[in-house]
């Protein structure tokens, strides 16, 4: 339809802003694992595009955002919180888990104890975050040759468990988009 200039607003852009604001809906996905495996790394890469080497240890947690285009059309905001992995802050981590629609644990491939954490933050969310908070796992670091951890493996407990799985590399970039865009899908 044309516009129409109503006291100098133009009714079809506003139009075209209140459907754009109807059609995007708003998420949270936080971010858990072990100190060092890459969190910031992924969230930095997801949603600005970058990889930092010298990314330093986050305190707490650190937010970020990025719109993520869904397979109807519909816009989905991630609100990505990314946790500090330290076991000090471990008993503060639930707080931020609160209300997450979603989350991905990560672990380093090229680190068997990271590995291990795994079963540790899915039971931490299944005791303690919200009853339907998606949740996927993050093989990270997967760039590196040499691994210490066996990826089908970690499969295989993630398809037992329901869990979306990826191997990541913050990186190079390697399967970042698909693992929050597939999140996305599951939590829209």
């Amino acid at each position: 339809r044309p516009p129409c200039h109503l006291q100098g607003l133009n009714v079809q852009a506003q139009d075209a802003a209140a459907a754009a604001a109807r059609s995007t809906i708003e998420a949270k996905i936080v971010l858990l694992g072990d100190s060092g495996v890459g969190k910031s790394s992924l969230a930095l890469r997801f949603c600005q595009g970058r990889f930092n080497p010298y990314h330093e240890v986050t305190i707490g947690a650190a937010f970020l955002q990025q719109i993520v285009r869904l397979r109807d059309g519909s816009q989905l905001k991630l609100h990505v919180w990314d946790t500090g992995g330290q076991e000090r802050f471990r008993a503060m981590t639930h707080l931020y888990y609160r209300d997450a629609a979603g989350a991905v644990i990560v672990y380093d491939c090229t680190d068997a104890h990271s590995q291990a954490s795994v079963e540790y933050w899915v039971h931490e969310l299944q005791s303690k975050g919200p009853p339907r908070c998606r949740m996927a796992v993050a093989a990270n670091k997967s760039d590196v040759e040499t691994k210490a951890v066996d990826a089908k493996a970690m499969k295989a407990y993630c398809d037992e468990n329901n869990l979306l799985f990826v191997e990541t590399s913050a990186k190079t970039g390697e399967n970042v988009g698909q693992l929050f865009e597939s999140l996305a899908a599951g939590v829209a």
